[in-house]
């Protein structure tokens, strides 16, 4: 079995806590640019493949550990139709990390994670997208959040990726406040998404379509949901109730629990946010290969996706 760095080739380039001279921009404005008028599918959830093969403990340690599982769960997302991949990171930080003994190997783990998503991505028209989690921690814990989310963010940016995903966050100030790192370090594309009730509220209750508003301001190139509860179905009332203004929306809605979405429904729940305004649309727990097909191939058919150049 090759190693990630045997893989990685000339690209190996583990340097901390520096940035080097990207030579993605380009890619990435292109994102952005296809994002304003047509739809760019989305992978569906890493966790739920690691799970489904047996992984135990922390899935992402299995970027270092098990990479070529990660580089089949990417690439029969790739297969089905996905254009923007995730890296095996949502956990990734000092903290989630440490529960396993882990805290001193997050730049190992998440340039590991780039790597192999950019190897499946290369000679593709596939974008990779570092994706970071809430850190589960409150200011009263005394840990330096923002110390946290430099480490993991900055180890992402230096395995390659193209842009940074901010997922599943339930409080806005968390969420602002790791857009906030990540401006700092680079100007590549982010994608801010929330997870939200039922109804449409934070963790907090404020209503999701104000802190769109929010997010907006602080200068999110894409803002969206991901995994609000009860599926795609749940995913779709509350866009109902959100205005349409602003930059591009991303929505990741996850199968329900129990994970019942057929893909076929899930595929008809897709179109229906295409219709509301999504443009980055895949899955969140739950969503495999399957289900990204079937919503591709329907999208496909409405003739809403950007050609894959």
């Amino acid at each position: 079995m090759r190693s990630i760095r045997e893989s990685a080739g000339e690209e190996n380039h583990f340097i901390l806590g520096k940035r080097k001279p990207r030579d993605n921009i380009r890619r990435t404005v292109n994102l952005l640019e296809e994002l304003e008028s047509k739809i760019v599918p989305g992978d569906g959830a890493m966790g739920t493949a690691l799970l489904e093969a047996g992984i135990p403990g922390c899935l992402e340690e299995a970027s270092v550990s098990r990479p070529d599982l990660v580089r089949s769960i990417h690439e029969q997302f790739i297969d089905a139709g996905a254009r923007v991949i995730e890296t095996n990171s949502f956990g990734a930080n000092a903290v989630r990390l440490g529960k396993f003994g882990f805290e001193n190997r997050v730049n190992e783990i998440n340039w590991s994670a780039a790597q192999l998503a950019k190897q499946c991505a290369r000679n593709r028209p596939v974008y990779v997208a570092g994706s970071v989690g809430p850190l589960g921690i409150t200011p009263a814990q005394g840990i330096d959040r923002q110390a946290v989310f430099r480490e993991q963010i900055g180890a992402l940016l230096d395995g390659g990726v193209d842009l940074i995903f901010l997922e599943t966050f339930s409080d806005l100030e968390e969420l602002a406040l790791a857009l906030y790192v990540k401006q700092s370090l680079h100007h590549c594309p982010v994608v801010c998404s929330l997870a939200c009730t039922e109804e449409g509220a934070l963790r907090s209750g404020l209503p999701v379509a104000e802190a769109f508003a929010k997010l907006r301001s602080l200068e999110a190139d894409v803002v969206g949901l991901n995994c609000v509860p009860n599926g795609p179905g749940a995913m779709l009332r509350v866009f109902e109730r959100v205005p349409g203004e602003g930059p591009p929306r991303s929505a990741y809605p996850n199968a329900g629990y129990p994970a019942n979405t057929t893909p076929e429904s899930f595929a008809r729940a897709a179109c229906g946010l295409a219709g509301l305004g999504a443009r980055l649309l895949g899955g969140c727990c739950g969503i495999g290969p399957t289900h990204i097909a079937a919503m591709v191939k329907a999208l496909a058919q409405r003739g809403a996706l950007a050609e894959r150049n």
